[in-house]
């Protein structure tokens, strides 16, 4: 759009549920942020959001605008959708807003261009982990996404051949936008060891940083523990992430179950929720980090681990292998004992970190892939205006 700055405003999904959700737009505002002047002063920056608690303060200052979604602009909208789309004139678009993303239930002609997003299509891979009505609802949801989005993004080429072959008919507003994790850098300037101290860890330990959801897969992590015990190899690792799973309240006591019952209890360590902070300094400080899950529509913790240059033990699946991250070890999904057979060959070699040289190296990298991911919203704004 020549001439013309053009408004995006990115919707805060805000899932208590799921707090990746939040990261992968603040991640989008980072990458937008990180471009040339040139270029960044092309556009207007909008957060839409129905708690301005959701947003912290280095995202403040990094965007234009913040508009909170209360009733009564939730009831406009609502209103607006009941009037024929001959009528929906842009006269109604108050915020004069140009790209919204990501939208969900919006018509596809509104006042306004709107992209969708469909991270990925666990639930026909795994259908045994979700009950008939979530797997309705996604399945739902996921087709009139095809049927109405404008555009419909997906964070991985393997993700975006899933939907090619699920909804053909719509395949030409498919849009790869594979996100980056932002290499903050004056996380690189903390220290490591005070947050190591302040959950009073060991000096050498493993990471995983994953919600306690099945298809995370935080038994192989529990098996391959007791493997290496079992050979007198003695390892730590911690766990961060919401341990709490309403379609699966049982699980996370039946792996501390399982871990008491191995006898490994103190080797699998659960910190639960942290703040990203926290977290960010506990992926500096440990030896590496371990990857175990089972899907993935693009790991944010893979993409963590690529910008702060640290090893990753990463489950071969496909999209982790499309992700490609250096310093890293595939293993076979849930095997255990290729995990634990991984870790004892390369243990020597890892160490606690940070290291600084593999962390500014990353960083130079992040800067780069970041820009280029702000470029390809910036494409993905601009189709169709």
């Amino acid at each position: 759009m020549p001439n013309k700055k053009i408004h995006i405003c990115l919707n805060l999904i805000a899932d208590p549920n799921w707090h990746a959700g939040n990261i992968y737009i603040f991640n989008m505002i980072h990458a937008l942020s990180k471009l040339p002047k040139a270029e960044r002063t092309k556009i207007k920056l909008s957060i839409a959001t129905r708690n301005l608690q959701d947003i912290p303060d280095e995202i403040k200052h990094k965007v234009d605008y913040i508009y909170k979604e209360t009733f009564y602009h939730l009831a406009f909208y609502k209103l607006l959708k009941t009037i024929p789309s001959f009528f929906r004139l842009r006269i109604f678009n108050f915020r004069k807003i140009d790209f919204y993303y990501p939208g969900g239930n919006l018509p596809r002609k509104w006042i306004f261009n709107w992209g969708g997003w469909i991270p990925d299509f666990q639930y026909r891979y795994l259908p045994q982990l979700f009950s008939t009505e979530e797997y309705d609802s996604r399945e739902r949801r996921n087709a009139y996404l095809a049927a109405q989005s404008p555009v419909l993004a997906f964070s991985s080429k393997n993700a975006m051949e899933d939907y090619i072959r699920f909804f053909p008919q719509f395949k030409e507003n498919a849009f790869l936008l594979r996100f980056v994790s932002n290499a903050n850098e004056e996380w690189l300037k903390d220290n490591a060891v005070d947050t190591q101290k302040k959950f009073n860890l060991p000096d050498s330990f493993f990471i995983v940083c994953n919600q306690f959801w099945k298809h995370k897969d935080h038994p192989t992590i529990i098996n391959a523990i007791y493997a290496l015990k079992q050979k007198g190899i003695i390892i730590h690792v911690v766990c961060t992430g919401a341990t709490e799973d309403f379609r699966n309240p049982d699980y996370y006591p039946s792996l501390l179950q399982k871990a008491k019952e191995l006898g490994v209890s103190e080797q699998f360590i659960v910190l639960g929720f942290i703040s990203r902070k926290d977290q960010i300094q506990l992926i500096r400080r440990s030896v590496a980090i371990i990857q175990p899950s089972l899907f993935e529509g693009w790991s944010t913790v893979v993409e963590d681990g690529r910008s702060l240059g640290k090893p990753i033990f990463l489950s071969d699946f496909p999209v982790h292998v499309e992700q490609n991250p250096p310093y890293t070890w595939y293993f076979k999904q849930q095997d255990a004992n290729g995990l634990a057979k991984l870790i004892e060959t390369h243990l020597k070699e890892l160490k606690p970190g940070p290291d600084v040289q593999k962390e500014r190296a990353a960083f130079e990298e992040n800067q780069l892939m970041m820009a280029e991911f702000g470029r390809r919203i910036i494409k993905m704004a601009e189709l169709h205006q």
